[in-house]
C-alpha cells in the first residue's frame, strides 16, 4: 500500500480520478481506498487500522 499512496502523491490527477470514480486503485480493496482518500481529502494523516485476532 505504500508504493499506492507514493504514486499518487507524485501523480495527483490521479488521485482526483479516483475520488470521482473515473478510475480506481488495481490490488487496493475498498476499505483500503477510502482510507487512502481519507488522508488525500480530510487531512488525515494516518487511517484507521483493524486488527482481527
Amino acid at each position: 500500500m505504500q508504493e499506492v499512496i507514493q504514486f499518487l502523491v507524485n501523480n495527483s490527477d490521479v488521485v482526483e480520478k479516483v475520488k470521482e470514480g473515473k478510475a480506481s486503485l488495481l490490488g487496493v480493496n475498498a476499505e483500503e481506498s477510502k482510507a487512502i482518500l481519507e488522508i488525500f481529502f480530510e487531512g488525515q494523516v494516518t487511517p484507521n487500522y483493524y486488527y482481527w485476532e
